[in-house]
């Protein structure tokens, strides 16, 4: 996939499934986060040594962790956690991070609509996500992706019923087809 910047400049990437050898890519991800989106990431300050056991620990509990790769480089990624839920459901909770000079290019709805493929393929009914409540592009991604909002115990809160939002990692024209057929019965 390609991106241009405000520059005209234009960057070439793929968004993919991160494999187990490549946890350091992740890592290092983690760590070139500014202040501002590690506090987004993880609802607060994180120091160097949390995030490097974060990200060991990642690829070592069954967390999927999706990347975007640029020229060798992880510079945005989702994450899929599976979190049981009271009532059975199958639900994970879903984590996002992206590089500040990365941000506001588009790249969270393209890592969110693999993570919605992702999810779907593991078998998930339901996806949470977590913020804090200034993190206002976090909450309007969500919104995006049909979360429904709530605000809980000083965090917001989403829930995304996978079956409501399945059409959003389509192909524009397989959404097409997923529209007309849903609105046909």
């Amino acid at each position: 996939m390609q991106t241009n910047s405000g520059n005209q400049e234009t960057h070439f990437f793929v968004v993919r499934q991160l494999r187990p050898s490549e946890k350091d890519l992740f890592r290092d991800h983690l760590l070139r986060l500014d202040r501002e989106s590690r506090t987004d990431r993880f609802n607060g300050g994180t120091k160097d040594d949390f995030l490097i056991a974060y990200a060991d620990r990642s690829f070592s509990d069954g967390t999927s962790v999706i990347g975007v790769v640029n020229d060798g480089r992880v510079i945005g990624a989702a994450e899929l956690h599976e979190k049981p839920e009271p009532d059975g459901e199958p639900t994970a909770e879903i984590a996002f991070s992206v590089e500040n000079e990365w941000q506001h290019r588009g790249l969270g709805g393209l890592l969110f609509e693999r993570l919605i493929q992702t999810a779907i393929g593991l078998g998930y009914r339901r996806l949470r996500v977590t913020t804090h409540s200034q993190n206002a592009a976090m909450k309007a991604l969500a919104r995006r992706f049909g979360a429904k909002l709530t605000f809980e115990f000083g965090e917001t809160v989403g829930l995304i019923e996978l079956e409501d939002a399945v059409h959003m990692a389509l192909p524009i024209h397989a959404r097409t087809d997923f529209w007309h057929q849903r609105d046909q019965h």
